[in-house]
């Protein structure tokens, strides 16, 4: 058996934070810093996301003997993870490799839509928290709407003529997890409360969508500007730091640019993501933050999904 290796591509979340968890739309986007799995037949340890699967892609496509090395050197920074879902990679990157391994194309369709199930499965048995929206943008790459209800509703997207989009790392981890959980005792400890800042949450995700689809950067920046102020309205509820101290920074340093900067994933840390309408802005922007101390994250936008190697 010819043993095929993948990778996937990171993430970034534009908007959806939280409130896709009840049911509104996301979009995300691929970066292109990737996560690469290759076959071996002694490796110290995987990932449990990666282990398990593995063991279900076996279970769909057939055995494929020995382990996986993983190297996610890519998003990380210092040895600490950026978040930009170096564990959805991976998970993305093993079940291509199973699929490919068995002779499918991961160019096909119907194929991607497979391994985009079996990385989900796998990686929600070690992450049962996460909405899936990671694992989609690194199996199937570019920019999607994404929402989860019944079914997986995943789209397509072509960002906004002249829309700049920059990342910037905090300096400091978070734990999705932790951040999750506080918020998760919001909603049993004061549900009304709670119901009231997803619905805010989600009517300014669908306009962030909007916005996007449409091909106005103005009215992204706008909505990425308020959908700032509603997950920090969230973590002043729930008592979780969503919004901390540097993530403010760099919305403030945003809006002196004329852009707006939100919080790109749970928050705590990791992340910001900025948008600008004017590169010359966007440049400045990203001065300003190694001035204080941010560091910008150099990425290409719309990378493509899980592919073979």
């Amino acid at each position: 058996m010819n043993r095929v290796g993948a990778s996937a591509p990171g993430k970034a979340l534009l908007s959806g934070e939280y409130a896709v968890l009840e049911g509104a739309p996301a979009v995300v986007a691929a970066v292109d810093r990737r996560v690469t799995v290759s076959w071996a037949d002694d490796v110290a340890s995987m990932p449990p996301e990666v282990q398990a699967t593995l063991e279900l892609g076996r279970a769909r496509c057939g055995d494929v003997p020995g382990m996986l090395a993983v190297d996610a050197s890519a998003l990380r920074r210092e040895d600490i993870k950026l978040g930009l879902g170096s564990s959805a990679a991976a998970a993305a990157a093993t079940a291509g490799a199973v699929f490919a391994t068995h002779g499918h194309s991961l160019q096909d369709s119907a194929v991607a839509r497979r391994v985009f199930e079996c990385a989900f499965e796998g990686h929600a048995s070690i992450a049962p928290q996460g909405s899936g929206v990671d694992v989609a943008a690194s199996t199937l790459g570019g920019f999607l709407r994404f929402r989860r209800g019944d079914e997986f509703q995943l789209e397509p997207l072509s960002a906004p003529v002249g829309l700049c989009i920059e990342l910037v790392w905090t300096g400091h981890a978070a734990r999705t997890s932790d951040l999750v959980a506080k918020v998760l005792e919001l909603r049993e400890r004061a549900p009304g409360e709670y119901r009231q800042r997803m619905a805010r949450l989600g009517a300014v995700a669908a306009d962030f969508v909007d916005a996007f689809g449409d091909g106005s950067a103005a009215d992204v920046i706008l909505a990425a500007e308020s959908y700032a102020v509603q997950m920090a309205n969230l973590g002043d509820s729930a008592g979780a730091p969503i919004v901390e101290v540097h993530l403010r920074r760099a919305a403030e340093l945003a809006a002196r640019f004329s852009g707006s900067a939100k919080p790109c994933g749970a928050g705590g840390g990791d992340v910001a993501v900025a948008f600008f309408a004017d590169p010359e802005a966007a440049d400045a922007f990203k001065l300003a933050c190694k001035d204080e101390g941010l560091h910008p994250i150099e990425v290409s936008w719309g990378a493509p999904g899980v592919r073979a190697d």
